[in-house]
This record gives C-alpha cells, sequence and structure tokens, in this order.
C-alpha cells in the first residue's frame, strides 16, 4: 500500500476515532486543570503565595533548595540545578509582572547578573529532543528507507545529538500486523516493513537515537513483541542506528477515555496503576523473552495526567512497583496550557513566568521521586499548548521565547531530556480537523513521478531548540538573576570551569524594546546574537539574521554576531521587542 492510500484510509479511520480522540484530550485538560490547581495548593514554600512571593530573587533563591533536600543520591546531584531555577521561574515572576507597562519596563536599564562561583551540571547534548506521532514519522518527517525526507534529517543534525520518541496517541492507534491485533478495528493505521526501516534508515543518517513506542491498548503482549522484535532486528542490520529503548504505550492514565473504536474503550473506568503494573510486565516478559529484544531498555510511564495528580501518587505507585529489571527510564508528560473545552490561551499567558514556576513545582515532585526510586527522568512528550495548540501563539514568535525557557527550566528541575511533540498529520488532522500548531517543524508532501515530494515548513519553535543546542548543550549552567519586576528572564552556561560564558536574555515585555545591563564573569569583550521577531504574534523568525531553508535545512547566510565591549564592568545593549539575547562572553 502506498504511503498516500496508507493516509487517505487512516483519515478515514480517524474521522470516526475522533470523538475519542477529543474525548480523550478533554479528559486530558480537565486532570491536567485539576494537577494545576493541587500543585498551586500544595506547591513548596518558595512557590507559596504571599509575603514571600515578594521577596527579592537572592531570597527567593536561598529557599529553593528545601524541595530538593527531600532526595538522597542521585537527587542529591540535582541540588544546584534546582537552586538556581528560582532567579527566572520564581515567586517575584507573577503574572502582573511579565506584562509590566512599556514605560516602566523601559524607564531604567534592566540589570541581569550572571554567577559563576557555584557552576551546576552539564546540559547533556542530547538534551533538547523531539516526539513525533508514529503514523507522522513513517509517511512524513522520516519517511520510508528508500525515499526519505532529507531536509528534515538536516534540521535533526543542525541540533547535534539528539532523541527522537515515536509515540503519542497514535501509538495505540497504530498496529503491526493489524489482522493478528484482539481488535483490529482499533488499528487505523498500519506500521509496515518499509516503516521500521525508515526508522531504522533517519537513525543511522542523523546519529539520533530513537525510543519506540508499542501498543499497549490492544493487550497483546505476544503480538507486541513480535513489533519489537521486527524494529530491533531493523536497527540492529542498519549501521549507526541506536535503539534507545521501548515505551509501553502511551497516557495510560486515560485509557478509560481511549476509545480504541466505537463504543470499545482501551481499558474500563476502574483502571488503576496495579492493572497497568500487570500489563506492563506482561509486555516486559514477552521482550525480554526475544533474544533481539531482551537487550533493548524500556521506558516509560509515558504518564501524563490522573497519575501525576495528587502528589503524583500514581507515578509514585508505578515507581515503587515496577523493578529496575523492567525499567531504565522515567517518562511524563506535560502541556502548560490546553485548547481543549474552548479554551484560547494567549500570548501574555503562555509568556506568564509564573506559568514555569508553577509547571517546575510539579516537575521537581516527579524527578524527587524518580531520583527517590534510582531512576533518571525525561520530559517525554510536551509543548506549548495540548488539543494541536492555538494559532497566532504556538506557531509564532512567542513559541520560540518560550521553548527556550522551558528547555532551561526542564533542565534545572532535573530531566535529562526534553521531547517536544510533533502532531500527527495522519490518523486526525487536529482533534478538530485543523492542523497541529505546535510543531516545531511541519512536513507535508506529494507524490511525483512515483516518488515523494516532502514540504517542510520550519516553525517558531525550531529557532528556539537550535538556540539552545547551538550556545547551551554541552555546558555548565550558571546562575541568572534579573532585577525584581523587569519584564526580562535570564539563563546563562559556561564552557568547562573557567570558558566562555553565555547568556540568553528573553524580553517578556510585549510592546517596547528593553535596555539592558549585564554583569558577568569574563573578559573584556563579547559577542550579541538577536533571535529576533517583528513582534510576538509573528513567524518570521530570524536567528542572527538569517532564516533556515526549507529548501536545504540550513541556515541560508551567515549569523550576524555584534562585537559588545565591557563599560563600567557590565556590557550594555538594547534587546528589542520580541526578541532572545545570546551573548558570548570571551574568557580572560
Amino acid at each position: 500500500m502506498t504511503i498516500q492510500a496508507k493516509r487517505n484510509g487512516a483519515k478515514q479511520a480517524g474521522t470516526k476515532n475522533r470523538m475519542g480522540s477529543a474525548a480523550r484530550a478533554r479528559a486530558k485538560a480537565m486532570v491536567l486543570a485539576v494537577g494545576i490547581a493541587l500543585a498551586l495548593a500544595a506547591a513548596p514554600p518558595a512557590f507559596a503565595a504571599g509575603p514571600r512571593a515578594a521577596q527579592p530573587n537572592a531570597a527567593a533563591a536561598k529557599a529553593a533548595p528545601a524541595t530538593a533536600r527531600a532526595g538522597a543520591g542521585a537527587a542529591a546531584a540535582m541540588r544546584p540545578a534546582a537552586r538556581m531555577a528560582m532567579p527566572a521561574d520564581g515567586p517575584n515572576a507573577l503574572s502582573r509582572l511579565a506584562l509590566a507597562p512599556a514605560d516602566a519596563a523601559t524607564a531604567a536599564p534592566v540589570e541581569v547578573r550572571v554567577e559563576a562561583a557555584h557552576p551546576g551540571p552539564v546540559i547533556p547534548r542530547t538534551f533538547a529532543g523531539f516526539s513525533i506521532e508514529v503514523d507522522a514519522a513513517s509517511g512524513y518527517y522520516f519517511g520510508p528507507a528508500g525515499n526519505p525526507n532529507r531536509v528534515f534529517f538536516q534540521l535533526l543534525r543542525n541540533l547535534g545529538g539528539g532523541t527522537v520518541r515515536i509515540g503519542g496517541n497514535s501509538t495505540d492507534d497504530s498496529c503491526w500486523r493489524p489482522r493478528q491485533a484482539p481488535h483490529p478495528q482499533g488499528c487505523h493505521f498500519t506500521i509496515t516493513e518499509a516503516d521500521i526501516r525508515g526508522f531504522a534508515r533517519a537513525a543511522a543518517a542523523t546519529g539520533w537515537g530513537l525510543y519506540v513506542g508499542v501498543n499497549l491498548a490492544q493487550n497483546d503482549a505476544h503480538w507486541a513483541a513480535g513489533y519489537g522484535a521486527a524494529v530491533a532486528r531493523a536497527m540492529d542490520a542498519t549501521r549507526g542506528a541506536k535503539l534507545l529503548g521501548f515505551e509501553f504505550g502511551n497516557e495510560p492514565d486515560l485509557f478509560p477515555y481511549h476509545r480504541l473504536y466505537d463504543h470499545v474503550f482501551a481499558r474500563p473506568k476502574d483502571f488503576t496503576v496495579a492493572d497497568y503494573l500487570k500489563n506492563w510486565h506482561a509486555y516486559a516478559a514477552a521482550f525480554h523473552g526475544q533474544p533481539v529484544t531482551a537487550h533493548v531498555p524500556f521506558v516509560g510511564p509515558a504518564i501524563c495526567c490522573q497519575w501525576l495528580g495528587h502528589g503524583a501518587a500514581g507515578l509514585r505507585d508505578f515507581l515503587a512497583h515496577v523493578g529496575h529489571q523492567d525499567l531504565n527510564l522515567v517518562t511524563v508528560h506535560d502541556y502548560p496550557l490546553t485548547h481543549c473545552g474552548g479554551q484560547h490561551p494567549t500570548i501574555a499567558q503562555l509568556l506568564n513566568p509564573g506559568l514555569a514556576a508553577r509547571y517546575a513545582a510539579r516537575a521537581r515532585r516527579w524527578v524527587l521521586l524518580a531520583h527517590h526510586y534510582g531512576y533518571p527522568i525525561r520530559y517525554g512528550e510536551g509543548n506549548s499548548i495540548s488539543c494541536e495548540g492555538q494559532n497566532g501563539v504556538s506557531n509564532a514568535f512567542a513559541a520560540t521565547a518560550w521553548g527556550v525557557g522551558w528547555l532551561f527550566t526542564n533542565f534545572r528541575v532535573g530531566m535529562t531530556g526534553a521531547n517536544l511533540h510533533q502532531g500527527s498529520t495522519v490518523i486526525s488532522v487536529g482533534y478538530h480537523g485543523r492542523a497541529y500548531y505546535y510543531d516545531a517543524v511541519e512536513v507535508t508532501h506529494k507524490q511525483v513521478g512515483g516518488r515523494i515530494e516532502y514540504d517542510n515548513h520550519i516553525w517558531p519553535l525550531y529557532y528556539a531548540m537550535y538556540a539552545f543546542a547551538k550556545n547551551a548543550e554541552g555546558q555548565r549552567l550558571l546562575a541568572a538573576d534579573v532585577a525584581l519586576r523587569a519584564p526580562l528572564r535570564a539563563y546563562a552556561v559556561r564552557q568547562g570551569d573557567s570558558g566562555p560564558v553565555t547568556a540568553f536574555v528573553v524580553n517578556h515585555d510585549l510592546s517596547a524594546a528593553v535596555p539592558v545591563r549585564l554583569t558577568a564573569p569574563g573578559g573584556e569583550r563579547a559577542r550579541l546574537l538577536l533571535v529576533e521577531a517583528p513582534d510576538y504574534a509573528s513567524r518570521d523568525v530570524t536567528y542572527g539574521g538569517v532564516k533556515f531553508s526549507p529548501r536545504t535545512g540550513k541556515l541560508a547566510g551567515q549569523p550576524q554576531w555584534r562585537t559588545l565591549r565591557r563599560t563600567g564592568g557590565e556590557f550594555r545593549f538594547l534587546l528589542p521587542k520580541a526578541a532572545v539575547a545570546i551573548v558570548k562572553i570571551s574568557a580572560r
């Protein structure tokens, strides 16, 4: 069957299943809202409302490590990262401060300080990654082995090393050998040998490792293990391809809302963590029982909502009983805002620093739980706004500014990486028949002379991923502080223990440029590059004045750096509206 034929068939099946997808999305949004409320109610003192919220950043930073002290061993190693999260994500960054009037924000230069006395851990070179739906990965982002999407491969290589998680809702709607599945009516996309070879080819061509999702909704371990074996064989046969792990199911805490077809749901309403563990262990045993998959790690539980609320009780119960022989890496999902239920998030809401602070409070609980049980943890799937994103927000420069901060925030709370999700373009184009607006890269294609021609649209979020990967990964995290009530956020890293320092300064003032006074260790010279757009609602983003070419996947020109000189111990510059400044300060 051709890719186009599969797409047409999947679209018809997706229409039939869309009500189920919408129900899952509404449930996800509802549970997420409740979870945020609970997180706020039970937040550690550093995030509580009241007198402490008005403290200067330095005082807030001192209060932050209280939550980090709860863990031991691996958790102790993350204390510097947790402590340094406060200056940019702390309580003095409330909603009323994010959108300060232009005259108040620009009346005087804003002081940004970078401290190097207590450097944090090194950001992994594989930190910024992608999560791509199964159907979209096979037909669009990767393509079949004989007709790959080479431009997307280049876009991956631009980010250095990394990981792609092949998963999402389509994990449990896609089937390998659907006729053998317990519920073939629930197989809305067929995974073929060509698709699997395409996965392996993509991994080998880019050097990126793959986490591969496995259908758990069908609840047949023997059948699923056949798919695992096919993936492992293809990866083993492709030189340079790296299979990092299998992930059993997607967001099982929403399985009672996941409609396989008609009125048949993936699990009953009383589905519990204990029930899920039985499914997980059965799958793990089946995969362990095959020589070709016995060595491949398992990652999960890929939960998002029900089991991350109430103090993350569901995650705790899973980790307490799964066992290290059946789990190697913890993965969780989170979208800070939602388009579900008729909501229309705004740029102001996305850039509200309180949004990151609330997420950080929740995420630290997950990290501490994972470390307590001896596991690393990864932000396995997420993006700016769930339910396909918000047009004019998720696909605008607002997503660039949000993305830079979100990547730093996830590292500082203790995540080993962050996979930003790309929506499905095959099974159902959005929960409401629209395109996904939060993609970093959107891929469409057409058949020309028996071959596939890909059209890669490079959206603002990709510029955030590139800026972070190019200028922060592989370097030590430093503390960066911004003056109280300033409409800026700042982050910093250093090459090694005494190398050049790089500062990121993001303008959150929606109406005006902001003069900046940057104090940071290092030499007397610095270079400044701007990632910017005409305004926060614009899609016209540039990196150092140049854009990525959709024909080559490379920057169409040389990025422009401006030289700065230290004056009075500071570097001074004007940060335009809708801009991220990257300042590289020479070593002494």
